[in-house]
């Protein structure tokens, strides 16, 4: 049980690690944004984290833990910050190869910026709960800035690949959050969230997540250097 939080993370990466040195995707050749990608939201979301936990926003339970503890973080969470935005922007570029650009809404941002203002106004009415403040606030500011500031080209194709990351997300932070064990590896504190939960995970989980791979995708299309060859 002490290795569960620590299985989790290397069943996140391993599959998308083997599979980083397919020929079609390049995704090695990339491994130098990726991991500046990594580094830039790590350091943000870790400092996130650290201030949340000692705040009581959320915490974690040492049953599923190994014991190593970094900076009020358990070692594990600190390697979710690096195995999740790995496997996540792996199949990012996955999906750009076998399914191509999305050119119908490519430079038009619609929905980018709809989702944004929603986000931002539904933030900011919610002041009182921190997690939900913050983590809505923030990505819906975010958004807003790919959206309309920088009008990136490559923002559909992320949503396209978030729905599918989604699945997977779903199965690691469902059970983060208590699914199919005894106790949850990561509690929260609900007097800082509304509440809601999709089975066991609290709804803003699956906005933290969206900023999280955001940044990290943004990182990687501002500095790639090899474009990913589209099967079509």
């Amino acid at each position: 049980m002490n290795y569960l939080y620590l299985l989790i993370n290397i069943f996140t990466i391993s599959i998308p690690l083997i599979r980083s040195f397919e020929p079609k995707i390049h995704y090695y050749k990339n491994f130098k944004a990726l991991f500046l990608g990594i580094l830039i939201a790590g350091t943000i979301f870790i400092i996130w984290d650290i201030y949340f936990t000692i705040n009581g926003i959320w915490g974690f339970n040492s049953k599923y833990l190994t014991g190593i503890t970094v900076f009020h973080l358990p070692i594990e969470e600190w390697m979710f910050f690096i195995s999740v935005p790995f496997a996540s922007v792996f199949i990012y570029e996955v999906l750009n190869y076998f399914l191509g650009p999305d050119q119908a809404v490519k430079d038009k941002h619609p929905f980018g910026i709809s989702l944004s203002l929603i986000l931002i106004a539904f933030g900011v009415l919610n002041l009182d709960k921190w997690y939900t403040s913050i983590t809505f606030v923030s990505t819906g500011l975010y958004l807003f800035y790919l959206s309309y500031v920088l009008k990136v080209k490559w923002l559909s194709k992320f949503f396209r690949a978030y729905i599918v990351i989604l699945i997977p997300f779903f199965i690691v932070n469902g059970i983060l959050t208590g699914t199919a064990i005894d106790e949850q590896i990561v509690w929260y504190n609900n007097a800082e969230n509304l509440g809601i939960r999709i089975f066991t995970i609290p709804i803003e989980d699956s906005i933290y997540g969206m900023l999280l791979i955001l940044i990290n995708v943004h990182v990687l299309e501002k500095f790639r250097k090899t474009p990913v060859d589209s099967k079509f």
